[in-house]
C-alpha cells in the first residue's frame, strides 16, 4: 500500500508508526481506503498466536477500518478481523504458522485508513 503524502516507512506517517508501542504515532495510506494493505516480514517462521489492531480515524469520519484479514505466505487467509470502533485496540486469538503475514483492510470508510498500533504475538520455530 502506501504512506500518507508517499513518505518513508519511517516517516511522520509511516507503516512503522503502527509497530513502535506510541499511541501519539500512526500509520496512514495514502487515501488507499478499503485498498490498504502491508506486510510483515518476521526474523524467522513463527507461531503466531493473537494479533492486535488499533485503528485511527479522522474528524470527518474517514480512515477508519471495520475489517481486515491476514494472509501468510503459504496464502492461508486468517479473519475477517471485526474492529468495533477507534477507541482502544482489538485483540484476535489466532493459531498459525507463519514468516510473512500480510494485512489487507477489507472494509472501512475511506480515505486515509491506517492504524495507532498493531501487534503480533507469539513464538519464534527453531
Amino acid at each position: 500500500s502506501s504512506n500518507f503524502g508517499n513518505g518513508a516507512n519511517d516517516g511522520s506517517w509511516g507503516i512503522l508508526n503502527a509497530f513502535d508501542d506510541d499511541p501519539n504515532t500512526q500509520w496512514s495510506s495514502n487515501g488507499d481506503g478499503n485498498d490498504a494493505f502491508f506486510t510483515v516480514a518476521l526474523e524467522q517462521a513463527s507461531q503466531i498466536n493473537a494479533i492486535s489492531f488499533w485503528t485511527r480515524t479522522m474528524s470527518n469520519d474517514t480512515s477508519q477500518i471495520f475489517s481486515f484479514t491476514v494472509t501468510t505466505e503459504t496464502g492461508e487467509v486468517y479473519g475477517p478481523f471485526e474492529l468495533p470502533d477507534p477507541e482502544q485496540s482489538y485483540e484476535f486469538e489466532v493459531d498459525f504458522i507463519a514468516e510473512t503475514i500480510r494485512f489487507d483492510v477489507l472494509d472501512s470508510n475511506g480515505g486515509n485508513t491506517g492504524a495507532i498500533e498493531i501487534a503480533v504475538f507469539g513464538e519464534a520455530l527453531e
